[in-house]
């Protein structure tokens, strides 16, 4: 009987019934224990991920896609949202519309179809935010502090008689001076820009309305679609840390700025270690500036360029981790 041939190498193979030669088929073989190793290693992930996701979604803990691969909610022309920053303006918002409609607003299923869509109507003018800014950028339009204290001073005496009752209100409300001047400084930058773009004779407004809609359908926008906003988090209304809890040197409490003054040191080694973790990522960048906040929860860093928020960590005995 004629000797056969590996159908692998074209060698000849005296095996019985093998169309592999005994080495070829002993290669095989190990080939395929390691793919089956790597299969079963496979499988025990997707079961541990599985898992934590449905524990996550009992016990409110934020365990997404989204948030194991760092994806913002929106980038725009290269620019990202951070999630800190996202989840504070829903977490206003939502405070504000509670109190002035009731906090039976979101409750039940039609509450969840609003707080489905104010997540992402904040979103949305967050990126037209990033939009406006970056004009006036282009036009080389800058808003100085003094400018926007005043503002708010402003704001303060004609909605409440005076800034010392406003600074209560807004300490009531749990909102930080550092967020609502923010905030004044983007409508500032938003009518120095309607008016920068707006030719004589044409109504500002209209003209501005345009000009906004067109350039969001000219710019780079990638909008994640599974923004969840409303999931319990360090910015959230529910408590991250339990009840009471405090994760990393705060004063009791959950997702309010505490007030008095902030610990000098707490200050230092929180800005100091923040930093440092973001420029193991960023070794080149420059004029950066961190904001320390204690949210009695948590103490919370912000990495700060050109006073827009570019990374947040959690900071707690000495280390950080990326919010």
């Amino acid at each position: 009987m004629a000797n056969k041939i590996c159908v692998r190498c074209g060698k000849e193979n005296t095996s019985e019934g093998e169309v592999y030669c005994p080495e070829c088929g002993s290669g095989i073989r190990g080939k395929n224990r390691k793919r089956l190793w790597y299969l079963g290693v496979a499988a025990v992930l997707l079961l541990l991920v599985g898992g934590g996701f449905l524990y996550g979604e009992k016990h409110g803990w934020e365990f997404s896609w989204d948030s194991l691969l760092r994806r913002p909610p929106a980038v725009i022309n290269g620019e990202p949202i951070a999630w800190s920053e996202a989840r504070e303006r829903f977490r206003i918002t939502r405070l504000m519309m509670e109190k002035k409609y009731g906090r039976e607003l979101f409750a039940g299923e039609r509450g969840g179809a609003y707080l489905r869509d104010l997540e992402r109507d904040i979103v949305e003018r967050m990126i037209s935010e990033r939009l406006v800014a970056q004009e006036a950028q282009r036009l080389n339009i800058k808003v100085g502090d003094d400018r926007v204290k005043q503002q708010m001073q402003e704001i303060g005496k004609e909605i409440y008689g005076n800034w010392e009752n406003f600074q209560a209100s807004l300490r009531e409300d749990g909102i930080s001076e550092d967020y609502l001047f923010a905030h004044v400084r983007n409508l500032i930058l938003r009518q120095e820009v309607k008016k920068a773009k707006a030719p004589a004779g044409v109504d500002s407004d209209e003209y501005f309305g345009a000009w906004l809609a067109q350039d969001r359908r000219g710019a780079k926008i990638t909008l994640n679609e599974n923004v969840r906003l409303s999931q319990v988090s360090f910015q959230g209304a529910g408590s991250c840390c339990g009840a009471g809890g405090r994760a990393g040197g705060g004063t009791g409490g959950c997702g309010t700025k505490q007030s008095g003054p902030l610990d000098p040191a707490l200050k230092t080694n929180a800005g100091a270690a923040a930093l440092e973790a973001y420029r193991q990522t960023h070794p080149a960048e420059k004029g950066l500036e961190t904001k320390v906040t204690d949210y009695g929860c948590h103490v919370q860093v912000d990495i700060e360029k050109e006073g827009k928020i570019v990374a947040s960590y959690s900071y707690s005995n000495g280390k950080v981790s990326e919010i």
